[in-house]
């Protein structure tokens, strides 16, 4: 998923770029006048004159209105003109800012006063006591949540065992009851101070509080979830112990102070604050939030562990990466480019939010279901998350930038709607073929290192079958991915794929008649394995070449000589195959034993040696046929040859061969049975004495030795 992500952070900036037209040069604002003051109508309408997102608003009308036909700008005008907008917007931004801030504490004395009038029935005191009451009311229903859910909690959330399916139910678990505690304590406190009529002011203070502490409790409740402050089996994210509590402390400070800002505005636009007053605080509190996530970043340096070797390096220019993005982000909201700096911010993050999503759901699924018989389940969780969070990311930048539905998205025909609408296909393409890929991958590589320990002859050979196809399957499902997400990616950038699909045909049929040798291979291999005739691990014979079966391509096959060479044999150059591993194989010994050796007890020797290596409990379970003596063969100038045969598994004949001579040669030996051998008998005409100087010239001609006796 790494190179994904790359993909998708690379298609977001594409996309914040693009969609940059929208944002327009912020018009001047008009210069404040000490002349006399405007009545209150006209000074809220210039109040929204000067708000950016009105004055981007107005550009874009204005924009979309035909333009009188103007004479062409001379060369390198255009670059000036842009300049100079910018310098000055700059100049009227930072002119606002002066304005603004310096207006803002006098109208911050007029909210507090607005607000002391709404309070002066109750009084602070009386204020104090409320929030107090709600809150504690939030507090009691929680606690009733918590007492009758007790025993449910004790059942179900537990040290989960080793399967996925144990540890999803706990992490499930675990995610209801801990946001049904925060709902809980939302409909105890908000629901009851809703249920009643307040003062305008009253109301609007105690909402902005009670909703600051209730994302509070929400940040903290989603915290203890993924890190498990002293339970390192149920913890998603790998962290110290002894770092958890400041972790937590600083992740729920960012989005509360970010909900207590944003309340902060609206509370002072219900009371008829300026527009302008409100923007800033916003604007404050986007700038405070950016640094503490460029804090925040630089904190988790101290907590972390010792890195790996070059990963210090590389989690340094990550930080580093981060940090320059708060910049530019702060840069743009400063400029008045809210979508744009909303859309570096998302992308800025998002690597390190999908790597955390990872670890995470690695931690679902078990690290034995990572590796074990639950991978492509586990596979899927991973991935599956991960999908989840790019989609939410293009599903708010696609709002951000101003499409509130799907559908008005892509009936759009602007430039940016026509961005948004390639990238989300691109990046829904790439999604959904990297699912694809890494379950299809998974299952296939849980099937190959199945274990045939346990298996019977009948799986044995099914799982060879599987070894010898699956590894084909495997390329041929990633390529066939890989071209549809070719072809649809180039499709999305407007590139027509008709004549490349065209193109691949003709070129096809060249290679076709230009290459009929590797047609040949390829046809030849495609019907070998659908004929079954060898699978991986199996001894075969081609020809003069002889080995063990070790890896299948498209086009050829390699085997293993038992001396160690390596053989490649295109599958069109193998005419006729002999398969040695297949089924059952009969092994044939051969004995020479002199003329008067007795048959029968030749016979007995083989029967109660064949008895016990079938019961032998190594090799009994390969021998099919026992051991039988086929008796006298053929009679040779100086001996008789005994036969004898057995039946095995295929590969296993070898050793019950060598048990079996050892055990017949120690059998011929305690019943005094000798091998023949080639004796020379050497006599005189006349009965008398040999010359032994004649005797030795004899058994030297022949090669063999003196006879006994």
């Amino acid at each position: 998923m790494r190179w994904l992500s790359g993909v998708v952070v690379a298609v977001l900036l594409q996309l914040g770029a693009a969609g940059a037209w929208a944002q327009q040069a912020t018009p001047a604002a008009p210069a404040p006048t000490t002349e006399q003051a405007p009545p209150a109508p006209v000074q809220q309408l210039l109040d929204l004159l000067r708000n950016p997102q009105v004055q981007g608003w107005l550009a874009q009308q204005q924009q979309a209105q035909p333009a009188a036909v103007a004479p062409a700008p001379m060369p390198g005008s255009m670059e000036t003109d842009e300049i100079d907008m910018m310098r000055d917007r700059t100049r009227t931004k930072l002119q606002w800012y002066a304005e603004t801030a310096r207006d803002l504490p006098g109208i911050m004395a007029g909210v507090g006063a607005k607000l002391a009038a709404a309070l002066a029935m109750i009084g602070v005191l009386g204020l104090v006591l409320a929030v107090a009451a709600f809150v504690g009311v939030g507090i009691l229903v929680e606690f009733l949540f918590r007492r009758l859910t007790g025993s449910i909690r004790r059942r179900l959330i537990h040290a989960p065992g080793a399967a996925i399916g144990e540890h999803l139910a706990v992490f499930a678990a675990r995610l209801v009851f801990a946001v049904g505690d925060v709902v809980a304590f939302g409909i105890g406190s908000l629901g009851i101070f809703l249920a009643f009529s307040w003062p305008k002011g009253f109301e609007l203070l105690v909402v902005a509080l009670l909703a600051t502490v209730l994302v509070a409790r929400l940040a903290l409740a989603v915290l203890r979830l993924g890190l498990a402050p002293g339970r390192p089996d149920l913890r998603l994210i790998a962290i110290d112990e002894r770092m958890i509590p400041a972790a937590i402390h600083w992740l729920v400070a960012i989005p509360t102070v970010m909900i207590g800002g944003v309340f902060l505005a609206r509370l002072m636009r219900r009371l008829d604050a300026p527009e302008d007053a409100a923007l800033l605080i916003r604007e404050l509190t986007s700038f405070v939030v950016l640094c503490l996530v460029v804090a925040f970043t630089w904190r988790r340096r101290a907590w972390a562990a010792a890195p790996a070797e070059g990963a210090g390096i590389r989690h340094d220019l990550g930080r580093w990466v981060v940090t320059v993005a708060m910049v530019v982000v702060a840069v743009l909201v400063a400029l008045g480019a809210v979508r744009l700096a909303m859309t570096v911010f998302v992308v800025a993050l998002l690597p390190w939010g999908l790597r955390q999503i990872r670890e995470a759901a690695r931690s679902v699924a078990s690290p034995e279901s990572i590796e074990g018989k639950d991978k492509p389940l586990a596979m899927l969780v991973e991935r599956v998350s991960q999908a989840v969070v790019l989609l939410g990311a293009l599903a708010f930048l696609a709002r951000r930038w101003g499409f509130e539905s799907m559908q008005a998205m892509m009936a759009a025909e602007e430039p940016g709607a026509m961005v948004l609408r390639g990238a989300l296909r691109i990046v829904l393409t790439l999604i959904v073929v990297d699912l694809l890929w890494h379950l299809g991958r998974a299952l296939i590589d849980h099937r190959l290192s199945r274990s045939t320990t346990a298996m019977s002859h009948s799986d044995v050979v099914r799982q060879a079958r599987l070894k010898t196809l699956l590894p084909l399957f495997r390329n041929a499902y990633f390529i066939t991915l890989l071209t549809i997400a070719i072809l649809v990616v180039l499709s999305s950038l407007g590139i027509d794929i008709g004549p490349l699909l065209a193109g691949a045909g003709v070129i096809g049929l060249a290679i076709g008649f230009g290459a009929q040798t590797l047609v040949k291979d390829i046809v030849s291999g495609a019907f070998f394995l659908l004929e079954d005739a060898f699978r991986i691990g199996e001894y075969v014979e081609i020809g003069n070449l002889k080995g063990t079966v070790e890896a299948i391509s498209i086009r050829s096959l390699k085997l293993r000589h038992q001396r160690g060479a390596l053989q490649t044999v295109p599958f069109g150059e193998a005419r006729a195959m002999t398969n040695l591993s297949r089924d059952w194989v009969v092994m044939k010994m051969e004995f020479r034993v002199p003329f008067d050796t007795d048959v029968d007890q030749v016979k007995k020797i083989v029967k109660k040696i064949g008895a016990e290596i079938a019961a032998d409990p190594v090799l009994g379970p390969h021998l099919l046929d026992a051991p039988k003596s086929q008796g006298v063969r053929q009679i040779e100038e100086f001996n008789m040859v005994v036969g004898i045969k057995f039946m095995s598994r295929p590969g296993e004949q070898f050793m019950i061969r060598r048990q079996l001579y050892q055990r017949i040669l120690e059998e011929f030996d305690a019943a005094g049975i000798h091998l023949a051998r080639r004796d020379v008998i050497v006599r005189s005409h006349d009965g008398g004495e040999v010359d032994p100087a004649l005797a030795a010239a004899a058994i030297a001609a022949t090669g063999s030795g003196p006879a006994k006796g």
